[in-house]
């Protein structure tokens, strides 16, 4: 879990390190930008389809919650329904366990690997699906649930890792952003089955997805930095052979030179990393790892990401997905409501991919900004609408008398355009964003149990926010509630500006150089570019050169 590894860099010539060993191999470009940008694309894509699913399993509450609760779309045939909580519960228990497949998948993914993780993950889903097309009780719904979550936690640790692991850092902001684009096509198919067909045949057609996605996985390679971590240097070569265009030793020659000797460095334990060990023989125990989670190089970054996970569960969409259809039919939209949640899935797709294409150019921080800007607007101007027009104390879950707000000549628009409003926003920056952060933001030696805990612990505040919206509901109102997230993202914003620093243009190195300088405040947001991890080890061992011009100081490997 401890060995999760860097993302591959081609170090161009102005990220190289000041440091470098001279005579290392020379990189020949021996084929085109697109054909060496095209695999990692393509093995990237694969990888996706498990987004796709996963999209799928967060959102099918929302067809089926107001389907059984006599809401909207329910089938004649139909003999299963659910009260208020039941709903509630239904909404939110796939988050709960969640976290359980995050620890699984920490524990299998070092010794299986990347890919056979990605392939096993898909079992579950595949059984889960079945069970909702074919459940015959309430009960079997809530199993089906909890596979779905256990199935969406066990998939998280893998995703995040493989993308890392086989991307150039100058597309790796690209391909991580473009996981948000397979997420939300996800709910916008839920929403958009929920449309034509019972929620029944939607979970049938939804099982295809998994079955798809083993067999396109099948295809790709496993990383090379994990093949290394398994002294497989010969199946690591041909894999970044692979994923740099299919090419020639020599042509890959340099960056996997420099590749060995990163992980070769980063694999040995602290004290041998800090006295310079030429080979490593210990191996570390696991509580030797879990002494490098308290470290402050691990600490800060989790403590940043984990925030910012928080403000974006308390935005509102979020925490409103499920119960979407019976919103709308509270601020009586326009349109039907189920076709309201396919637009705010198109609006969320096209979000993403506006993401995807601005963030290598806007950066990470500034779309976090605009993002969570537009967010709380939107919130604070539907809360302002709900509490002027609707009247007072209404809520979602209860059913109303249309009648007592039929008279808004054409105001009912209003609030529809805010939720798309809200939609896009939300995924155009704060919920892709974190995710980006998870694949590059946390330390070699912890990437693995980091990024794990970060994502159980975002599925725990995940449930929490989901399951106490019908209680905020019940307390506050409809109007209320949103009031409540509105100025949620009001500190979120403030969170952002004080304290998330752009990755975006920086190696691995630098930020990992970045956190571990001690001496720097959480408000400095400045990653400098074209530092080197030896620079932390030069420092501490006393050797010549400028770490504190790289932001290094003696502390970095020191025991807590």
């Amino acid at each position: 879990m401890g060995k999760t590894t860097y993302a591959l860099s081609s170090f161009k010539a102005s990220e190289t390190p000041s440091n470098m060993e001279p005579n290392k191999p020379e990189e020949k470009q021996e084929v085109s930008n697109f054909r060496r940008i095209l695999p990692q694309v393509l093995a990237s894509t694969a990888k996706n389809f498990l987004l796709l699913d996963l999209g799928m399993s967060i959102s099918i509450p929302t067809i089926v919650i107001p389907a059984l609760r006599g809401l909207k779309n329910r089938d004649p045939n139909e003999f299963l329904e659910f009260t208020d909580v039941q709903a509630s519960w239904f909404a939110s228990i796939a988050y709960i366990c969640q976290p359980i497949g995050s620890v699984l998948s920490g524990i299998v993914l070092e010794p299986l690997g990347r890919k056979k993780s990605m392939i096993l993950v898909n079992i579950p889903h595949i059984i889960a699906w079945l069970m909702l097309y074919f459940a015959g009780s309430v009960t079997e719904l809530f199993i089906a649930a909890i596979l779905l979550g256990l199935g969406v936690g066990f998939m998280e640790a893998p995703i995040i890792t493989y993308v890392g692991e086989i991307t150039e850092p100058s597309i790796r902001g690209i391909m991580t952003a473009a996981a948000g684009i397979a997420a939300t096509l996800g709910f916008s198919t839920v929403f958009f089955l929920g449309t034509q067909t019972t929620w029944r045949v939607a979970s049938l057609i939804c099982c295809m997805v998994p079955i798809s996605t083993a067999i396109a996985i099948f295809f790709v390679p496993e990383t090379p930095y994990w093949l290394l971590s398994k002294n497989r240097d010969k199946d690591a070569l041909k894999s970044l052979q692979w994923l740099r265009g299919w090419v020639s030793e020599e042509a890959v020659a340099k960056e996997f030179s420099e590749m060995k000797r990163y992980s070769e460095n980063a694999n040995k334990c602290t004290p041998c990393q800090k006295n310079q060990v030429a080979t490593c023989t210990h191996k570390e125990s696991f509580r030797e790892k879990a002494k490098e989670m308290l470290r402050k190089r691990t600490l800060k970054p989790f403590f940043l990401v984990l925030a910012f996970f928080g403000f974006c569960q308390i935005s509102g969409m979020h925490g409103m997905r499920p119960y979407l259809v019976q919103i709308f039919e509270t601020f009586d939209f326009p349109i039907d409501s189920n076709w309201g949640t396919v637009v705010v899935g198109i609006m969320a797709f096209l979000a993403n991919v506006v993401c995807t294409i601005c963030v290598k150019f806007v950066g990470k921080r500034r779309l976090s900004l605009i993002s969570m800007a537009f967010t709380c607007l939107s919130c604070l101007a539907l809360s302002f609408y709900a509490y002027k027009i609707l009247p007072p104390g209404w809520s979602s879950f209860d059913k109303h008398d249309k009648g007592a707000i039929h008279d808004l000549n054409g105001l009912n628009y209003i609030p529809m355009i805010l939720f798309f409003t809200l939609s896009f926003a939300t995924s155009v920056g704060i919920m892709p964003v974190p995710w980006m952060l998870v694949s590059e933001i946390f330390p070699y030696k912890t990437r693995g149990m980091a990024s794990g805990l970060v994502a159980a612990l975002n599925y725990i505040m995940s449930f929490i926010t989901t399951k106490t919206y019908l209680n905020l509901e019940r307390t506050m109102s409809l109007w209320g509630t949103i009031f409540f997230y509105g100025i949620c993202g009001v500190f979120g914003f403030i969170f952002i500006f004080m304290l998330v620093p752009e990755t975006e243009r920086r190696t691995l190195e630098d930020i990992e150089v970045h956190f571990s300088d001690n001496n720097r405040k959480m408000t400095d947001r400045k990653i400098k570019k074209n530092t080197s991890f030896d620079d932390i080890l030069n420092a501490q061992s006393g050797k010549k050169g400028k770490p504190e011009a790289n932001g290094c100081d003696n502390k970095a490997f020191e025991t807590p």
